[in-house]
């Protein structure tokens, strides 16, 4: 694996420390800031819903729920690269998210775009894991 998929790869799960950060309301404006910067000008996003939302919505999302969910825990497991051209890397994860009420499981697959330092969020789509 060579060093855009290892930072892809750091980028899925220090971004998922950001959005718990947000949600439980540690250090929550820099850790705001921080994720929202994350995201590509032309992120596109596929919702474990369904709807299709961009950055506007994103940041909407985000903003508005700081500190919403004190209790929440993101888990991600199943790591994957799945595959990379020239900037662009697509890796497929499952993230358990609980609260105190709550038990979610969602496979998503994002495409990452490494370039330099940074790695920009350029798409996401959730799918839900339903429990049977």
């Amino acid at each position: 694996m060579n060093a855009k998929m290892n930072k892809a790869l750091q980028s899925v799960i220090d971004l998922h420390i950001l959005i718990e950060d947000v949600f439980t309301g540690n250090n929550k404006e820099e850790s705001l800031n921080q994720l929202l910067e994350s995201f590509d000008n032309d992120f596109k996003m596929v919702t474990i819903s369904g709807m299709r939302i961009g950055l506007t919505e994103v940041t909407a999302l985000f903003s508005q729920n700081r500190g919403g969910k004190p209790t929440l825990k993101i888990t991600l497991q199943n790591i994957t690269p799945l595959y990379e051209l020239e900037n662009y890397c697509w890796i497929q994860y499952q993230e358990q998210q609980q609260t105190d009420n709550t038990n979610t499981l969602r496979t998503s697959v994002v495409c990452i775009k490494v370039e330099s330092e940074r790695c920009d969020w350029v798409y996401l789509h959730e799918t839900p894991v339903l429990n049977k």
